[in-house]
């Protein structure tokens, strides 16, 4: 399945917008993680530090998902307010 992601500037994880679509055999959000990894060098112990919104919809940094094919993920700073 495949699932486009785009992502923000973050601070230590990329400096500019991008753009990447994956190619995913199980569809898991560790498999995500993975991938983010091997392409972008996303460290995976600092996933907390992202914010993940899957088709417009925030998940918890440790939900987990299966992905279905053309989802839209988009990776944000991860924001705190008071």
């Amino acid at each position: 399945m495949k699932v486009h992601i785009r992502i923000s500037p973050i601070a230590g994880f990329c400096e500019q917008r991008q753009e990447i679509e994956v190619v995913l055999k199980h569809g898991s959000k560790s498999e995500v993680e993975t991938l983010l990894y091997n392409k972008l060098g996303v460290n995976p112990f600092n996933m907390e530090a992202i914010m993940f919104l899957l088709n417009g919809r925030g998940l918890e940094p440790r939900e987990d998902v299966v992905f279905q094919d053309g989802d839209q993920l988009w990776l944000l700073p991860q924001l705190s307010g008071g």
